[in-house]
């Protein structure tokens, strides 16, 4: 589409006029973050000097306060499968999702060693300042053959954009780069001590051109669009007025696009019973005498002070009427401080509730009162990470060359648990639908949610079926990020509790504390100890859903000892392979072993009547 600096410089130049009211707007959200302070002006706009001056922290402290909540609102990252979907689809699905939070750890670390904010928070950062976020996305293969996950969060205020009929049509992004940091990002030397850089992207092609030369000419990237995400806050979509002029700067909603108008008018008064206040300290008087030659020294107000008068000269004193505020005064601060509320967070309920003791349900009603304050902004944020995970997905597929390690730390609950995981391009579906939501965290009633659970899933007698199934109570009432990897874990910990491998895990501890003899009489007594007649042995599926899980988990030495103690081993050339004594090939899908026991793919199973649990 551009094949020259000037043609690139042209576009930029003509689009910037189109956004020039919009950043406009954001350099005047910008004083209002940095608390720019408060210059008492006359009727003319002219400075007064000599004059009090109240700066507001009310701006500062309400940014803080939904950057805060955005930051800490609860992220969750799914890939949707249909419903019905096959046990091997699931687990792929299961490790996608490792694939995804493993490389935004990599993007957060990448973006600290610059010296810069995890992604999270300079996305949140910006949607609460500028009111609009973007961010650049590349997956590539350095020199050494390394695959890269760069994603970098654009200042707004610095980009301009143009939209087609099918989505973005070129994006540019300008910044400031030191002579240093040109030559080791480009090899380029230029003039002075810093450079502008302009980093353009459309449909096919990339160019970087610096202090108006290229220093990347433009070069095929083989993405099919710009890997740039623009997004606004709020739900206004693209609308012209009556004679066709820009709306932008209403689009994009910054945490004070209501109150941004307030705060002067209430510096301003404020500052003026400033006024009034100082000039009651110093505290002026009117002295009378003839020829007005009479003079007071020093201050009569800094201690008790007897002032001798000449009444045959007319001599007087008296202090100065002080001038007062007008009543009127308070009523305007008063409906200034109400809009203000009405247009930020209401105190005190946004900063530490009341002191009345309430129900988390109770204070989750109260709180719905600001989810229109933090809705744009989770909303928005969900929508720039589901962008970002599908072209993550999108890229490594064609960019990725060999199988890499991720690292990083998963949801488990409430907490977060440390990972490791190996993909490839050939592993990762880049077609997977991606989920994402951002809730902010409400208070919640853990108690009275796991007795709606319980009551969901409950078995009324024989026949009957529950209201609803463990998988949706976990989703929906206990709202569990993972319901699947939650369901692994039960399933293993119950496959611990078995006879076998809990006698097994006793004596492991004996040994571990030198205590072998005991071990190994514990081990005797599991051989010779003869067989319970009840409870009744768990059906082949369930045995082979908790060797599954215990393989999944990682714990592959109690899935192998619970399969030596039913009678199997496991194939040491598979994952989930398991061989039945004597090394007969696993049994494949829909096949029984002898003896007429239900196995599952791959697993062979002894009859049901020779194993008792």
């Amino acid at each position: 589409m551009f094949g020259t600096e000037d043609e690139i410089l042209d576009a930029i130049s003509t689009r910037e006029s189109d956004l020039s009211a919009l950043r406009q707007q954001m350099e005047e959200d910008f004083d209002l973050f940095s608390l720019l302070a408060y210059e008492p002006k006359d009727a003319s706009g002219k400075k007064r000097k000599g004059y009090e001056a109240y700066t507001s922290s009310a701006p500062r402290n309400f940014f803080d306060k939904v950057q805060d909540a955005l930051n800490r609102a609860a992220l969750t990252i799914q890939i949707q499968l249909p419903e019905g979907a096959s046990q091997k689809d699931t687990r792929a699905a299961s490790g996608g999702e490792l694939f995804l939070f493993g490389a935004l750890a990599e993007i957060d670390r990448r973006l600290t060693r610059r010296g810069e904010p995890p992604l999270r928070d300079g996305l949140g950062f910006l949607m609460c300042l500028r009111g609009w976020v973007s961010l650049r996305a590349l997956v590539y293969t350095n020199k050494k053959k390394e695959t890269i996950f760069d994603v970098m969060p654009w200042d707004p205020l610095h980009l301009t954009w143009e939209v087609g009929p099918d989505g973005l049509l070129w994006a540019a992004y300008k910044r400031r780069a030191t002579k240093a940091q040109i030559y080791a990002e480009y090899g380029l030397t230029i003039e002075g001590k810093d450079g502008e850089v302009i980093d353009f992207w459309d449909a096919d092609k990339n160019a970087v051109i610096v202090e108006r030369q290229f220093a990347k000419k433009p070069t095929e990237h083989h993405i099919g669009h710009p890997p740039v995400f623009i997004g606004a806050v709020g739900s206004m979509p693209t609308i012209l007025r009556q004679e066709y002029d820009s709306t932008l700067e209403y689009r994009g909603a910054s945490v004070w696009s209501a109150s941004r108008s307030l705060y002067e008018p209430f510096n301003k008064y404020v500052s003026s019973l400033m006024d009034v206040q100082r000039r009651a300290v110093a505290g002026s008087l009117k002295v009378k005498s003839a020829g007005g030659a009479r003079d007071i020294e020093g201050d009569p107000y800094a201690s008790f002070t007897v002032i001798k008068l000449d009444s045959t000269a007319g001599e007087d004193i008296e202090a100065l009427e002080l001038p007062r505020a007008p009543p009127e005064t308070a009523a305007i601060l008063g409906l200034i401080g109400t809009d203000i509320q009405q247009s930020t967070l209401p105190f005190p309920l946004a900063y530490g509730g009341t002191q009345q003791a309430m129900s988390g349900r109770a204070l989750s009603l109260l709180s719905e009162g600001t989810r229109s304050v933090y809705t744009p902004r989770t909303g928005l944020m969900a929508q720039a990470y589901t962008w970002l995970l599908e072209e993550l997905l999108s890229q490594f597929t064609v960019k990725g060359i060999q199988e890499k390690e991720f690292r990083g730390m998963r949801p488990k609950g409430d907490k977060r648990e440390f990972f490791t995981f190996k993909a490839s391009p050939k592993t990762i579906n880049p077609n997977w639908f991606v989920s994402v939501t951002v809730e902010p965290r409400m208070p919640r009633d853990e108690a009275e949610e796991i007795a709606m659970a319980l009551a969901a899933t409950q078995v009324r007698g024989p026949g009957d079926i529950p209201l609803m199934s463990k998988q949706t109570a976990r989703e929906n009432i206990l709202q569990i990020r993972d319901p699947d990897a939650e369901e692994d874990k039960a399933l293993a910990e119950k496959g611990k509790a078995l006879p076998p491998i809990l006698a097994a895990n006793i004596a492991a501890a004996l040994k571990r504390r030198g205590e072998d003899e005991l071990a190994e009489q514990v081990m005797m007594l599991l051989g010779k100890q003869p067989q319970p007649a009840g409870p009744p042995p768990l059906p082949p599926q369930l045995i082979e859903a908790i060797v599954g899980a215990l393989m999944a988990s990682g714990q592959r030495e109690l899935a192998t000892a619970l399969v030596a103690a039913l009678g199997g081993k496991v194939a040491p050339e598979t994952e989930t392979g398991m061989m039945p004594p004597g090394g007969a090939p696993p049994a494949g899908p829909g096949m029984m072993p002898p003896g007429g026991g239900g196995g599952g793919p791959g697993v062979t199973m002894m009859p049901p009547g020779e194993i008792g649990v």
